[in-house]
């Protein structure tokens, strides 16, 4: 769409009620230009193309324009990949490839405190550090997150007064998928049973992570800068007498950024551990990270490298 202003905002709109409130808002108290996105991933069939539909259809009514677009994302998972993530892969990356073509300045997603209270039990559960208890942040380089403090029921309160139309997706009653149950099961029970305001409780535990996690990537970033050396066919290497001065603690938060630095899948925390002991310890050894790119000590060198590449590699 021509003409775009530098402020101008893409909703990612899936048509459910958070992000139907979220567009809403947006065009009540948002003064730069508005367009919408919807992804239609093909994992719900007719009901999948009805929801497309329905956003297309009331954007129209509205005046807003809407990109959609068709993906057989089922078809299209990669190898390890569970149909959520690969769902939120393929819209993320259309949401970047449109808001960058069409020169939106920000993308924004319709998440609430209900889903962060729900991601950080998601975390909590597989194993996480600070970052992965402080559930979704606010803001994410070009990614922003206007509700993030807005509860879900309120939300569907402000459509009703306004007779604002929602799709329900069906999967969301079932207990097919963690985040269902976990919604839907768990933290009734616990309000029920332990303690009614339990979502204010891990809110504000949410909120602390937050800061905690903040304070730790900036003194990580330092400990990858200064733990950092140059070798040519490597993904990246470090001073391994150095690594093996530090804290568990800071060794295994230098070995997340230095995962995030290298866009790799970030190891849950057994695995986080299971390498910061190995760096510990002296010897020759390799730890599979993920894919191909393996982390190998030798002669001195922590190194990540792609399998294809450790041959190549001169640390001497």
């Amino acid at each position: 769409m021509p003409g775009c202003p530098p402020e101008g905002i893409l909703v990612a709109l899936s048509g459910g009620s958070d992000s139907m409130a979220l567009l809403s808002l947006l065009r009540e108290r948002y003064e730069g230009e508005i367009a919408a996105a919807h992804l239609e991933h093909g994992f719900r069939g007719a009901a999948s193309v009805a929801d497309a539909d329905f956003v297309r259809t009331y954007c129209e009514s509205i005046g807003i324009f809407c990109y959609v677009k068709h993906v057989d994302v089922p078809g299209s998972r990669r190898g390890g990949e569970s149909a959520e993530m690969a769902g939120r892969r393929a819209r993320y990356d259309f949401f970047c490839e449109v808001a960058q073509r069409e020169g939106f300045t920000w993308i924004a997603t319709g998440h609430t405190a209900d889903d962060v209270v729900e991601t950080m039990l998601l975390n909590l559960f597989r194993g996480t550090g600070y970052r992965g208890l402080s559930g979704i942040a606010g803001r994410r380089g070009k990614i922003v997150r206007p509700l993030i403090d807005c509860r879900r029921g309120d939300l569907r309160a402000y459509l009703a007064e306004r007779n604002i139309p929602w799709r329900e997706d069906e999967t969301n009653a079932t207990g097919d998928y963690r985040r269902n149950k976990i919604r839907n099961e768990l933290l009734p029970w616990v309000r029920k049973n332990l303690n009614e305001s339990v979502d204010r409780v891990l809110l504000g535990l949410a909120h602390e992570s937050l800061e905690i996690a903040d304070e730790e990537e900036a003194e990580a970033g330092t400990l990858c800068d200064a733990l950092g050396l140059e070798a040519p066919d490597a993904l990246a290497v470090w001073d391994l007498r150095r690594a093996r001065t530090l804290s568990d603690r800071k060794r295994c938060a230098a070995l997340r950024e230095q995962g995030r630095r290298l866009s790799l899948p970030v190891l849950d925390r057994k695995r986080t551990e299971e390498l910061s002991r190995l760096i510990a310890r002296s010897g020759r050894w390799r730890f599979q990270w993920a894919g191909d790119v393996e982390v190998v000590a030798r002669n001195g060198f922590l190194c990540w490298a792609h399998r294809g590449d450790l041959e190549k590699l001169r640390l001497d």
